[in-house]
């Protein structure tokens, strides 16, 4: 899982590590590996029971949140995106340039929300599809 940090700024990393531990700390659901996700080769990915559930990624020009949960229950960011003009969101992620953009407060609370809600439709649909 390191040589994705490494590639980082410090001021990247330490971006992304208060995000790890925060969903690591708030979603006792999930496990965490480093794989690929959309176009970014290096990522952390946040796993319930082998369904991808988060993402965390940075790219040339962003940091993003990707979240199944977020593309289920869109609902989840209603009022994130009534607050927030300097996140950018589709459908499944949000995009942001930097902590001050996205501050951890605010992450926290969205990533709780998304804990909270159930996950169980989610499982049972990829779980029915991998048979």
């Amino acid at each position: 899982m390191d040589s994705f940090l490494t590639e980082l700024s410090p001021a990247e990393q330490e971006i992304i590590e208060g995000f790890r531990k925060c969903i690591l700390s708030l979603d006792s659901t999930v496990e965490e590996s480093t794989e690929a996700i959309m176009s970014n080769q290096g990522a952390f990915v946040y796993k319930q029971e082998g369904v991808f559930k988060y993402g965390l990624a940075k790219t040339k020009h962003h940091f993003s949140l990707h979240s199944m949960v977020m593309y289920a229950y869109p609902e989840t960011v209603t009022q994130l995106k009534e607050q927030s003009s300097k996140l950018k969101f589709q459908k499944g992620c949000i995009n942001f340039k930097s902590l001050s953009d996205f501050p951890l407060s605010e992450f926290s609370a969205l990533i709780q929300l998304f804990a909270e809600k159930d996950f169980t439709p989610i499982l049972q649909h990829y779980k029915s599809k991998k048979k």
